[in-house]
């Protein structure tokens, strides 16, 4: 079954756009987007016909395990400058390769002269999924999961945490439980954009004390169209998959994206 492309990428981006300054200290703006519970801001140009910038919850990590300190940073010294944009005659199809080939969770909808909209990755699958759009149904999720499964300790700094990850590119992490035969704890970049905002010293503050307050568990032979229906109403980015002899592997939702544009060919 292949994904239909009648659908446009407005008929599906969030117009609601959360619109940060250069000038905004990284705490106030991090603020911004976590009263919003949003991953990412757009910096708009100072010249009309200008590409917008865009900063994310991922930039927060970087910053924090960079080393540096977010109070004393602006949204310049972060954002990037020409985000990556998508005409609004697009297709969800083009967009969600432009987002897999390219590792985007976000694009910023620009019709060449002014922003229309930003679309993330489950905008895209919260639509295929309500549309009954999936292609790929018989595919299980052990087909697309990520198996080597990364864990922090719950004692690790917040600004340890975020350099484990920020070397091996995730956006999140196993959290290795106090003890043995309790549920697995996960920590993500949005913690850490939560912590940011609150202004609190990322080389005291510990991963036990920021730990993802709700996360899902599935099993390896869940379809991906289970997969799709359970991370977008339940608001997940990712699910721990769990077998009898314990975590199996965690899926992303762009491991999830990806497998499906796969199987869309």
């Amino acid at each position: 079954m292949a994904i239909q492309d009648a659908v446009s990428i407005t008929d599906v981006m969030g117009t609601d756009i959360l619109t940060v300054r250069p000038e905004e200290r990284i705490p106030e703006a991090a603020r911004r987007m976590s009263e919003r519970n949003v991953g990412a801001a757009i910096v708009e140009p100072d010249t009309r016909g200008s590409r917008p910038g865009i900063i994310t919850e991922r930039d927060m990590l970087n910053c924090v395990a960079s080393g540096r300190g977010p109070e004393y940073l602006h949204v310049a010294d972060l954002f990037t400058p020409d985000a990556m944009t998508i005409p609004p005659d697009s297709s969800l199809q083009q967009a969600a390769k432009a987002m897999t080939s390219d590792g985007f969770r976000h694009l910023v909808v620009f019709d060449g002269e002014k922003t229309l909209g930003i679309v993330s990755i489950r905008d895209i699958v919260s639509h295929w999924s309500s549309e009954g759009q999936l292609p790929g149904l018989g595919a299980q999720i052990r087909e697309a999961m990520t198996t080597e499964v990364f864990a922090v300790g719950l004692e690790d700094t917040l600004r340890e945490a975020a350099r484990k990850m920020g070397e091996r590119g995730i956006g999140a992490a196993m959290v290795e439980p106090a003890k043995e035969g309790r549920p697995p704890e996960m920590i993500s970049a949005r913690e850490v954009l939560h912590s940011v905002a609150a202004r609190q010293d990322p080389d005291t503050e510990r991963v036990a004390d920021h730990l993802a307050p709700r996360r899902t568990f599935s099993a390896p032979d869940w379809s991906l169209s289970q997969a799709a229906e359970a991370m977008t109403k339940g608001g997940f980015q990712h699910i721990v998959v769990v077998d009898g002899s314990g975590i199996a592997g965690i899926l992303s939702m762009r491991d999830l994206m990806r497998s499906l544009i796969g199987s869309s060919k």
